[in-house]
């Protein structure tokens, strides 16, 4: 799959008016959730997944998938995330100071992006499109850990999300805080005792396409209808591809 992304920056005082333009736009309510996204990385000495085998024979919905990581991971260790939801209760719910717990049933999603394609004459350069995993699981962090990846950084994310009807395309307006405390996997920082980790919102337009030219060629045209819309209105920045690389260069000793 590829991943085609329009991002803008929004300040805290215009998220309203966005909240409204959006809704108008998509002709939907916003859909608000909450998100904790762990990023692991793998051990230097492991080359792709060790249990590769098993995986295809116990998650074979999502064998393919898994074999694909594998083989990228073979040839260059990558950061991979894992996302999981939660809801507006679970988080708001929780006492101030105190952590919240994530459900042991509740799914998993793991990502992982390749560095985004350089901007050239059929690419424009405020638009990133690259290579995409995404993997459905209620036990990734026992495969990664299985697998000997250890989790690196713990982001919480808080969003909006609509989407259009007529195409497979995601607006998602979010925020992001950082957890300074490593807590264990079924639980989550508080946000009440939190502050977010800039006075700013991200707003991504997003499509998940499968890896043809005539799909991504298609999608490609709708993101700039969609900027083209929204010219007077967003301003769709251009951020250096390298910002966006997820894999783990090699130290070299000197």
């Amino acid at each position: 799959m590829h991943e085609l992304l329009l991002s803008s920056v929004i300040k805290e005082h215009e998220v309203p008016k966005i909240l409204a333009l959006l809704g108008g736009f998509t002709e939907m309510h916003e859909r608000h959730q909450f998100t904790r996204v762990q990023h692991f990385e793998p051990s230097p000495a492991v080359k792709g997944i060790s249990t590769i085998k098993e995986l295809q024979k116990e998650r074979h919905t999502n064998a393919s998938h898994w074999n694909e990581l594998h083989q990228i991971l073979t040839k260059q260790p990558c950061t991979i995330q894992v996302r999981t939801r939660l809801t507006d209760s679970e988080v708001e719910g929780a006492k101030k100071g105190e952590a919240v717990n994530i459900p042991a049933d509740r799914p998993r999603l793991l990502r992982w992006t390749e560095l985004p394609d350089p901007p050239s004459q059929r690419l424009p350069p405020y638009m990133t499109q690259r290579r995409t995993i995404e993997i459905i699981d209620l036990g990734l962090e026992k495969i990664l850990a299985d697998n000997k990846f250890t989790r690196v950084s713990n982001i919480f994310e808080e969003s909006y999300h609509w989407w259009q009807r007529d195409y497979f395309t995601e607006f998602a307006l979010i925020r992001t805080w950082i957890a300074e405390d490593f807590l264990p996997s079924d639980k989550v920082m508080n946000l009440l005792a939190r502050e977010p980790y800039a006075p700013y919102w991200m707003l991504n337009v997003r499509t998940l396409v499968e890896s043809s030219p005539e799909r991504m060629q298609q999608a490609q045209t709708q993101l700039e209808k969609v900027r083209d819309q929204f010219k007077d209105v967003l301003d769709f920045k251009i951020f250096d591809r390298r910002a966006m690389d997820t894999r783990i260069l090699p130290v070299v000793a000197v």
